[in-house]
């Protein structure tokens, strides 16, 4: 256990240590009136690696598969009863590849010095350092006059680049992040909107495959539904709901605890049944296939469209909102909280699920067949406790989320080593006088 935990973290430490130096690099790469993209690309990237990472390896790890399909399709030795692949050699080739693809990236991705003296010239448009020609010559030639004035938009941030700070300021800085009042709302939120959907994040699958659903159905999903919905989803969220992050936020929300409740009870109550050797309200074979595909089919597009449009909100609002002084760790720590806001309600979950549930009794009757009674499934009556107290949060928490989005840039930024106004500005923030 020791030997797994030690490995396990450092894993995640050097997955958390570039973690925050590609959100820092996607800050710097794009200029401000394109960060909102930033998160569009996120989310794209995350599921086509989820599809490669999970359906790639179900689909090579398949023992039918890889016999029938696979091997002919490459022109392979038969193996009778084993799989193209194992988890150890694709953990191992996956690892290695990420590793190549990381080396690659150090050694042909050129970086501007920003230790130079206006070396920030093609990243934010600051062109103003000695030691060079005019940057106004440069600017005017190379650029359309509209490109001139986003260019000028960008400088008045007066951004700081993170090399000027160093390690000590920067945890320093986020500390004093922490401290906003802004920043404190944002961690409420992602600390609690995803209680009432633990339910459907963690079990609903694990349920289903207990009820009979088979494990090569559920990786079927994935290609079919999760990952174009995954794709198509922030982009035409961008379209809709453009400038306003937050909104598109609470509409997937409410969406989530209400209607794609509702639908993953009926949709598990139809995998019981239909699995179960029955009929689904006593219709007949074909109707209860119908309904069982349809219902299975819209929990998952469902779950696919609402988890797309809050990631991918949760996402655009931190690009737009964070300090670009310390843009990759300030981003790591809204994803903290985030992460932390996903992950504590599943072991609640599990735990009160054990909890409450009652397994039957089963006995083996003489012609040998086993026959289970009794017993209470608890998925359904905490599904209910758990959107009531999602609408609650709807009702209590929707003022504080419109509040957040309403709050000017200005009140994300701690201001330290600025000038003595922005230290006036922050002072009267962390006292109250402007809250979230």
């Amino acid at each position: 256990v020791r030997g797994v935990t030690l490995f396990f973290f450092t894993l995640y430490f050097l997955m958390a240590t570039q973690d925050i130096a590609v959100d820092g690099w996607a800050l710097t790469m794009l200029s401000k009136k394109n960060r909102g993209k930033g998160p569009i690309c996120n989310s794209i990237g995350q599921n086509i690696g989820y599809f490669l990472s999970f359906v790639g390896f179900l689909a090579l790890n398949d023992v039918d598969s890889s016999e029938n399909l696979w091997r002919p399709l490459l022109r392979l030795p038969s193996k009778p009863g084993v799989g193209l692949v194992s988890l150890g050699g694709f953990v191992k080739f996956m690892g290695s590849f990420m590793l190549v693809i990381t080396i690659l990236i150090s050694l042909f991705k050129a970086e501007i010095d920003m230790s130079i003296e206006g070396g920030d010239c093609l990243t934010v448009g600051n062109c103003n350092g000695s030691g060079g020609r005019s940057d106004t010559t440069d600017t005017e030639t190379l650029l359309p006059k509209k490109k001139q004035q986003q260019d000028d938009d960008d400088d008045d941030d007066n951004e700081i680049d993170a090399y000027e700070i160093g390690i000590m300021e920067t945890y320093h800085r986020l500390w004093a992040v922490v401290k906003l009042p802004a920043v404190q709302s944002m961690i409420m939120i992602l600390l609690t909107y995803r209680l009432p959907c633990a339910l459907s994040d963690n079990v609903k699958f694990l349920k289903a495959v207990e009820f009979g659903l088979s494990k090569q159905t559920t990786a079927m999903l994935s290609p079919l539904i999760v990952l174009p919905l995954g794709i198509a989803v922030p982009i035409i969220a961008t379209k809709i709901w453009k400038g306003h992050p937050l909104k598109q936020f609470m509409w997937a929300y409410k969406f989530r605890v209400t209607f794609v409740a509702f639908i993953d009870v009926l949709m598990l109550l139809a995998i019981r049944s239909f699995r179960g050797g029955g009929l689904i309200l006593g219709w007949g074979e074909g109707a209860s296939r119908a309904i069982f595909w349809s219902l299975l089919i819209a929990s998952t597009a469902f779950q696919a469209i609402v988890n797309s449009l809050q990631f991918n909100a949760q996402m655009t609002f931190f690009a737009h909102r964070v300090d670009p002084a310390i843009g990759g760790s300030y981003m790591t720590l809204l994803n903290t909280f985030a992460n932390l806001g996903g992950t504590w309600p599943s072991s609640f979950i599990m735990y009160l699920i054990g909890q409450f549930t009652v397994p039957p009794e089963c006995t083996v009757g003489d012609d040998g067949v086993e026959v289970c009674t009794g017993g209470k499934d608890a998925y359904f009556p905490l599904q209910m406790v758990l959107s009531t107290l999602g609408c609650m949060w709807i009702f209590f928490m929707s003022k504080r989320v419109q509040d957040v989005a309403e709050l000017p840039d200005d009140a994300w930024r701690t201001h330290i080593g600025e000038s003595e106004d922005g230290e006036e500005d922050v002072q009267e923030y962390k006292k109250g006088g402007k809250h979230a």
